[in-house]
């Protein structure tokens, strides 16, 4: 994984998780199709800032759990946000910014067809966070992590994919950049902001970013390669992977020289670094013939995809650290999901990936 060295000076794993929000690739082309995204200098400079409060909470992260235990919840996007929020309360402390603000409702008189004079309200959409900056300039700000796999059998957006059959990278862009970052253009949201920040409504002037981490997973084998819409949409630095099934995934590791560990889902978010002292290592280190046996175990129970990461042992940090990713999939994937899109049908309302 890029950067693991960095990460591997942090002790505490969701410490890690933070930073990792703050560094790893963003999954966008900053120069392509979508040019409103957050750039990776941004980042780094909001982590150069924080970095001395970064190491002091490594020490002590209890006000970094503290803050997780009001987002209980095994969704990657929820935790993601989470980390974020986190983020912009130290910038807030440290007066990098005047105010900020999550998950706002954007709401439209709406009169009801039954009786034209009853009046309700209509949700337009939500933003992920707004924030006003020291030059006193709103910004709306979408958030969002994300893993696909790149799947060479499908054709057009199906074909960078989520591990769960159920989310497709194109879609997700139009969503976030046509769909959510334009929300806060219009009238209602203008009105909004105004009243959040204090402000006449004519003076509302917002700047909207998104930004989107994660990872894009191709095919174990080596087939298929980016089609030239697909480069032109993909950041170049992208994080990067293998997928494979139970009968194939093992090619990642054909000299079985590599251990194992398995990630639960919020760990995906987490650069894996297992210093000496960790205790209980060898219960959670399999070589890949014992990583075969538990991922039998774990599709005779589940079709859901699975991620494991290949540790290597560093003689001069003492630590073993995380090298490669593997999404271990169904070995019907994504077709077994077919069934269930025929029911529910293709909606927005349906469960998320992520």
């Amino acid at each position: 994984m890029k950067n693991i060295l960095e990460y591997s000076q942090y002790k505490d794993p969701q410490v890690r998780a933070l930073v990792w929000s703050l560094l790893s690739p963003g999954l966008v082309n900053e120069s392509g199709n979508y040019p409103a995204c957050v750039t990776s200098d941004w980042c780094r400079e909001i982590y150069e800032r924080l970095k001395p409060f970064i190491k002091q909470l490594d020490d002590d992260p209890a006000e970094l759990k503290h803050w997780l235990e009001n987002f209980k919840s095994w969704r990657l996007g929820i935790r993601f946000e989470a980390y974020w929020g986190f983020i912009f309360t130290q910038l807030k402390k440290d007066k990098a910014l005047d105010h900020y603000f999550e998950h706002i409702q954007i709401q439209a008189h709406a009169e009801s067809q039954r009786q034209a004079k009853s009046i309700s309200l209509r949700t337009l959409g939500e933003m992920d966070l707004v924030y006003l900056d020291t030059e006193k300039q709103i910004n709306h700000l979408e958030i969002a992590v994300k893993f696909y796999l790149l799947n060479p059998n499908e054709f057009g957006f199906e074909r960078l994919i989520g591990p769960n059959g159920g989310d497709w990278y194109e879609r997700k862009l139009e969503h976030l950049f046509k769909k959510q970052l334009p929300l806060s253009d219009t009238h209602e949201a203008k009105q909004k902001l105004a009243e959040l920040f204090e402000l006449d409504v004519e003076e509302v002037n917002c700047q909207h970013y998104g930004l989107m981490k994660g990872m894009i997973f191709f095919p174990v084998t080596g087939e298929g390669k980016l089609t030239d819409n697909e480069i032109q949409c993909l950041s170049p630095d992208i994080l990067t992977g293998t997928w494979g099934t139970i009968n194939n995934w093992y090619l990642s590791d054909p000299g079985e020289v590599g251990r194992w560990v398995v990630l639960e889902k919020l760990e995906w978010l987490v650069p894996q670094v297992f210093h000496s002292s960790h205790e209980g290592l060898d219960d959670i280190l399999y070589t890949a013939k014992e990583m075969t046996y538990k991922l039998k175990g774990h599709f005779h129970n589940t079709r859901r995809s699975i991620l494991i990461a290949r540790m290597d042992y560093d003689d001069e940090r003492q630590c073993w650290l995380e090298q490669q990713r593997v999404m271990v999939v169904d070995k019907y994937w994504p077709a077994y999901k077919r069934s269930i899109e025929n029911i529910f049908k293709q909606s927005e309302s349906r469960p998320r990936d992520n």
